[in-house]
């Protein structure tokens, strides 16, 4: 028998009013498991089961249903997905394309390119797929403001956060940084920018920067102010940094920190939420959790296997539900108000990590994962990475009364460079007082030197031209894998 599609409609229509009258039965009968329908692409998908919206969850996020994501609205009035692509790791123009088809809105980027991000390739998908932020504002009608999203027609764009290298800290260097990310995702106005480190330390500078996170902010509010960026904030923030942060006349509008299942940055996170609690909807700041599927423990904490993915507390959890570990996890930071920035090159598994609201974890389920902070478990099959023969763990200790600014000196190239060449000089940390502890991983015959940072802790440090030195040190791996340095006041000796 062939039936027409005109029947094939009236007799979905009646299944589906079917279903919804037996679903609002069972809600009166069991009126603690709501009935939520929900309408995607046309399709009305039923679920009945625990109420989805964590108590913990702080105000700025939106209510989520069964099968969507919640939402956040920063404090200028965008709205943005709480799910974004993560784009370091080698993801490239294709992947970043088929995650825009496949419904990805908010991608983050970053300048770095030695740190695996490719600026430029998520610059080029999103002007071909026609989804720039300017194309949107473009077609739609009159914004609210000149950074909201008022206006009638549904938003629909890619949102694009990048990053400031911490090499191109200080106030010229950040302009031509911000110069080049226009030029990179072809736009004239950048959506967020974030300053990827709040400054320099051994390794991940060429160059000592031109100045500190504080010039570059200044940048970022003369940027808002010109319309040419919507929202700005930092990576690797604690509390002592986003207080100085808050007292700037722009203060944050996004915090991107590590947060994973084991290591859930509690106590920033407490603050942060007492913060949004008692502040109104325009000082709101939001909270963006990286490598939240456990990639930090396995590229760069002696891992041989990521613990995240191969737990047996949130495999249990995944298969009850006929889940992968990945989307356990997303849905268990998302109710909590963290958005998440998955990166992966795998299409099948873009999909299924925009796809994690199909089940809901239970409350006591959220307590587990809760629980497992700071409880990481070394796996039986694994051990961690052989530590480089040449690496050592250093701790220097300040025993000069006074700031002291500590440098790492280089290797020398041919001749230049070295101790004397203070212009190569890279800063990569400062003790504010008398038995102040920095610590670092440092390598067999690396150098620093030690030098007088002024009498004010939050004195800018330009450059370590000029500066008084107070001592130097060379790392030698025959004294330990685990060394201490104090730092004394040796100025008058010949170092």
């Amino acid at each position: 028998m062939v039936v027409s599609a005109q029947s094939r409609g009236v007799i979905a229509l009646i299944i589906v009013s079917f279903s919804v009258a037996v679903l609002l039965l069972y809600s009166k009968v069991h009126p603690s498991s709501p009935v939520t329908i929900v309408t995607i692409n046309s399709v009305n998908h039923i679920f009945v089961g625990a109420s989805t919206t964590s108590s913990s969850t702080p105000p700025p996020i939106s209510t989520m249903t069964s099968t969507t994501p919640p939402t956040f609205t920063l404090s200028n009035n965008i709205t943005i997905p709480s799910i974004g692509l993560g784009s370091a790791s080698g993801v490239a123009y294709p992947h970043i394309l088929h995650a825009i088809e496949v419904g990805y809105r908010f991608i983050d980027t970053a300048q770095s390119s030695r740190w695996g991000y490719r600026e430029s390739d998520v610059g080029l998908a999103v002007h071909e797929a026609k989804l720039r932020y300017e194309d949107w504002i473009v077609t739609s009608s009159s914004s609210s403001s000149s950074n909201g999203e008022g206006g009638s027609k549904e938003r629909d764009y890619v949102f694009v956060q990048t990053k400031i290298h911490p090499e191109d800290l200080g106030y010229h260097s950040t302009k031509q940084a911000l110069q080049l990310s226009l030029e990179r995702l072809h736009v004239t106005t950048l959506d967020s920018v974030l300053i990827h480190k709040p400054h320099c330390w051994e390794g991940i500078c060429a160059h000592e920067p031109e100045g500190t996170w504080h010039d570059a902010w200044e940048v970022l509010q003369e940027a808002m102010d010109d319309g040419i960026v919507r929202a700005i904030g930092m990576c690797d923030v604690d509390e002592r940094l986003l207080g100085q942060m808050l007292s700037k006349r722009i203060g944050p509008m996004v915090i991107q920190n590590w947060f994973d299942p084991f290591h859930q940055d509690k106590a920033f996170r407490q603050t942060l939420d007492d913060y949004n609690r008692q502040n109104p909807p325009n000082k709101q700041i939001l909270y963006q959790g990286y490598s939240t599927l456990g990639s930090q423990w396995f590229h760069h904490k002696g891992y041989t296997q990521n613990p995240v993915l191969h737990s047996p507390i949130l495999q249990n959890i995944a298969s009850k539900y006929g889940a992968m570990v990945p989307q356990v996890v997303i849905q268990w930071a998302t109710r909590q108000g963290v958005m998440v920035l998955p990166a992966s090159t795998n299409p099948s598994h873009q999909e299924s990590n925009l796809d994690s609201y199909f089940f809901t974890l239970s409350e006591e389920e959220m307590q587990i994962i809760n629980d497992m902070d700071g409880n990481l478990p070394q796996p039986e099959n694994a051990s961690q990475k052989d530590k480089h023969p040449d690496e050592v763990a250093m701790e220097f200790v300040n025993h000069v009364d006074g700031v002291v600014d500590v440098y790492w000196v280089p290797p020398t190239n041919e001749g230049d460079g070295g101790i004397d060449d203070e212009t190569s000089h890279v800063h990569v940390g400062k003790m504010n007082g008398m038995g102040d502890v920095l610590r670092l991983t440092s390598y067999h015959g690396h150098a620093f030197v030690f030098k007088d940072g002024g009498s004010a802790v939050n004195e800018i440090v330009e450059s370590s031209t000029g500066r008084k030195m107070l001592n130097m040190h060379v790392v030698d791996k025959l004294l330990g894998s685990e060394q201490q340095h104090e730092i004394d006041d040796r100025s008058d000796e010949e170092l």
